[in-house]
């Protein structure tokens, strides 16, 4: 089931990969391009550095990452023990954004099998 909401972003153009690892990095369901593993490391990788800047500085509590660069990368920590990763090339962010959104309760609460 989570597959299936997780193929809702891939409607858009410019998105290569939807991920959700769980909060122990353990990937529960992707979708993307045939042959092509999901960054699941990078995502933890970047997350966890995130996590850490925001509790060193005290800026608060950590919702979302956008990175921008030769690919386009948007983490979001749906709930604490779960983190949706999009990746693609010349992301339109705020779309992104916004379906993840849409999808926010759906994507927290279905079940990975």
């Amino acid at each position: 089931m989570l597959h299936r909401l997780l193929a809702e972003f891939l409607r858009h153009d410019d998105l290569t990969q939807a991920v959700v690892i769980d909060d122990m990095g353990r990937m529960l369901s992707s979708v993307g391009e045939q042959g092509t593993l999901p960054p699941t490391n990078e995502a933890i990788h970047l997350t966890n550095a995130a996590l850490s800047a925001a509790q060193h500085t005290e800026f608060g509590t950590l919702h979302e990452l956008w990175i921008e660069g030769k690919d386009t990368t948007v983490i979001d920590v749906l709930t604490p023990y779960r983190i949706l990763m999009l990746k693609g090339k010349n992301g339109h962010l705020a779309r992104w954004r916004h379906s993840t959104d849409r999808m926010r309760k759906q994507l927290a609460t279905t079940p990975e099998f």
